[in-house]
């Protein structure tokens, strides 16, 4: 049939003919617009210098992921960096932000390139399926360079299927990622983004709140905050808003509660915190673990330690530890894992010691420490009456025992000071007076006078509770030597008093005999030597009696400081005599110091050699507080004849108690007139 139509507007014949087939007509897309979609950047920032320098300079790498804990301005950098280096991209500037692609039914990645390529000009009705979509972008994306910026990465997949096809390109990523292997593998670079510097946080807290100088209470705010920018700007966010308009008014709503440092400052999660999304993205077992971190006091660990607090095979322990480190809520040291504070105030929120699960995990881990913290006394200070009972464990030191258990203390000191109160919580009293025990003689070496007293008072307070007055006698008169050297006489006459009282109605004959050795050095301290010898009398009596001849020696000892004279001098001379048999050169070395500080007063010879021998002793153990004691004695022994010499001593025992953070370091340097003015030489 043929239709004549060419009357019509103009047109041409038509002709009908059978059905051929599907015809697809491509719709003409909007004209192409160069797009310019990243956020506006900060104007500056502050600590950032290194790394915006290192981005800008280095223009080979098409990859470049800002890596960090949430809230450590991962995010700022990126945009900062794009907002520079625009201009050098014709082909315009694109912008993800995976926290808005959560497509029902649709993966985010899917979710993000379909975006892109919309945004790019490609109509839905010609969109192809998922398989496709990455390859779409290579190609329409292989053309002029353009920069494009990704925010709320949390894998490598999210990145690494948007790579653009054109080779100059330059993909800025902020979030996380699993490993820099991904990165590298595709001349990628991962810049680390880590918390600020104290000046560094002081300076953008006080760009942001408007608050100037340097009030003591800035320094308590900033450690608040952690270096954290996120939280920085929270804190002067309540100051220029006028809920907190002073320094004192900020600090006293932050001791009460540092919850809001980490909330979401803008969006629709505003107030959320920011951790939550991270702690919803891990796996149970993870989420679990991270709920046991926050009601661990100790925000640093080992992985010996963590494995304890889950109660997990060490395999699965440690597949576990690696996930909270993926996910960045912990950071990994030679070995050591840590948690920000911040970071642990959220898990801490999720957490709570009421329940049955946290107690036990808490007190596996209190009950392991009071087991190694005993054998790691008994290694620095080797054989002595304690109360506490040995463990039933193997004794984990070998070797240089006094150096293995010292290293042991300075690793753990601080975790076992924070879980004193937490074992109380618990209702551990007997470990609490059992660590506080085994810690006296690693704080009386370190001379840590204000730790010491905190923990044997925690010991002392569970003693009582648990009814157990030797415990309670021992630890009284342990507490008595920080006491004395705080000069707070009253308190450590009156626990020396107490001791004795409590270790004559239950303890045993070398108890009572260690009690008065304690009691005697208060004595001497506070300028009555009359009683600090009779109760050392009264002590080598009850040593002798029970057989205890390192006790007895001790007393010996500081009887012979007490006297100070010929008769002293003998005392000494057995107390030395004594501990070379026992084997005890760190003794042994403090009786010699003791005796050559004793000659020199009273003018017989050989001060001198019986200083320098056990300084040599102490340096070559490791005894720092009694080397530099030795040093100081020689420098005044030897300053009129051998004043080189004596300087030389004088600067060693400077160094010494600065290393110890003796505010005697600084005496020395002031007193002395030889050009010493409180700096190493």
């Amino acid at each position: 049939m043929h239709n004549e139509v060419g009357s019509v507007g103009g047109g041409s014949s038509l002709v009908q003919a059978q059905y051929i087939g599907t015809v697809n007509q491509q719709l003409p897309g909007p004209e192409r617009v160069v797009p310019h979609e990243t956020p506006r950047a900060l104007r500056r920032l502050v600590g950032r210098d290194d790394q915006v320098k290192a981005c800008l300079e280095d223009r080979r790498a098409p990859l470049v992921v800002f890596d960090g804990l949430t809230g450590v301005g991962r995010r700022a950098l990126a945009r900062y960096v794009a907002e520079q280096v625009k201009d050098r991209y014709p082909g315009g500037a694109y912008y993800t932000d995976y926290a808005t692609h959560t497509v029902d039914g649709e993966t985010v990645i899917s979710a993000a390139l379909r975006s892109l390529l919309r945004r790019d000009g490609v109509r839905d009705e010609v969109m192809p399926a998922e398989p496709g979509l990455a390859s779409l972008w290579r190609s329409r994306s292989s053309g002029a360079a353009a920069v494009m910026l990704l925010e709320n990465v949390t894998e490598a997949e999210q990145f690494l299927q948007l790579m653009p096809g054109g080779q100059d390109w330059l993909v800025l990523v902020a979030g996380r990622v699993e490993s820099p292997i991904e990165v590298n593998e595709v001349g990628g670079k991962t810049v680390r983004v880590t918390p600020l510097d104290e000046a560094q946080s002081a300076q953008l807290f006080r760009d942001l709140s408007g608050l100037d100088g340097d009030d003591p209470l800035l320094a308590e705010i900033l450690g608040y905050c952690g270096g954290l920018p996120l939280a920085l700007r929270n804190a002067a966010t309540l100051v220029v808003v006028g809920r907190c308009p002073s320094l004192p008014e900020l600090a006293a709503r932050l001791r009460r509660s540092r919850a809001e440092l980490m909330r979401t400052d803008r969006g629709p999660k505003k107030g959320e915190p920011v951790f939550e999304a991270t702690y919803q993205e891990a796996t149970e077992p993870a989420r679990r673990a991270y709920r046991l971190l926050g009601a661990y006091p100790a925000i640093d660990f080992t992985a010996p330690v963590f494995h304890l607090l889950i109660g997990l095979d060490e395999a699965t322990a440690g597949d576990i530890l690696a996930e909270l480190v993926l996910l960045k809520v912990l950071q990994e040291n030679h070995g050591r894992y840590s948690m920000h504070p911040l970071v642990h105030d959220h898990a801490a929120s999720l957490s709570g010691l009421g329940d049955e699960e946290t107690h036990e995990a808490l007190a596996r881990v209190v009950r392991a420490f009071r087991n190694v913290a005993y054998y790691a006394d008994a290694a620095m200070i080797g054989a002595r009456y304690r109360v506490a009972g040995t463990p039933e464990i193997q004794d984990p030191f070998t070797g240089d025992r006094r150096a293995g258990g010292l290293a042991w203390f300075e690793e753990n000191r601080r975790a076992l000071h924070e879980l004193l109160p937490v074992a109380r919580e618990i209702g551990l009293v007997d470990e609490i007076w059992q660590i506080a025990e085994s810690l006296a003689a690693y704080y009386f070496d370190r001379k840590r006078y204000a730790d010491s007293l905190s923990s044997l008072r925690h010991g002392i307070e569970a003693a009582v509770e648990a009814g157990n007055r030797v415990a309670e006698a021992r630890l009284r008169s342990l507490a008595s030597r920080p006491l004395t050297d705080l000069e707070q006489f009253e308190q450590a006459g009156e626990f020396v008093a107490r001791s004795i009282e409590l270790a004559d109605q239950d303890g045993h004959v070398v108890l009572r005999a260690s009690v008065r050795e304690f009691a005697g050095r208060y004595h001497d301290v506070a300028g009555q030597p009359e009683q600090a010898q009779q109760r050392y009398r009264e002590s080598i009596e009850l040593n002798e009696a029970a057989g205890e001849a390192r006790g007895e020696a001790l007393s010996r000892m500081f009887l012979g400081q007490s006297l100070g004279d010929a008769e002293g001098l003998r005392e000494l001379e057995a107390a030395h005599r004594t501990f070379g048999e026992l084997g005890d050169g760190r003794l042994a070395a403090r009786a010699l110091l003791i005796t050559g500080q004793v000659r020199m007063r009273i003018g017989v010879p050989g001060g001198i050699d019986a200083l320098t021998t056990a300084a040599e002793a102490f340096q070559s153990s490791g005894a720092t507080f009694y080397e530099a004691q030795a040093r100081e004695a020689l420098h005044a022994a030897m300053v009129e004849e051998s004043p080189q010499e004596a300087r030389n001593h004088l600067e060693r025992a400077i160094r010494l108690y600065r290393e110890l953070g003796s505010p005697r370091a600084e005496k020395l340097a002031s007193e002395d007139d030889g050009g010493l003015d409180g700096t190493e030489s």
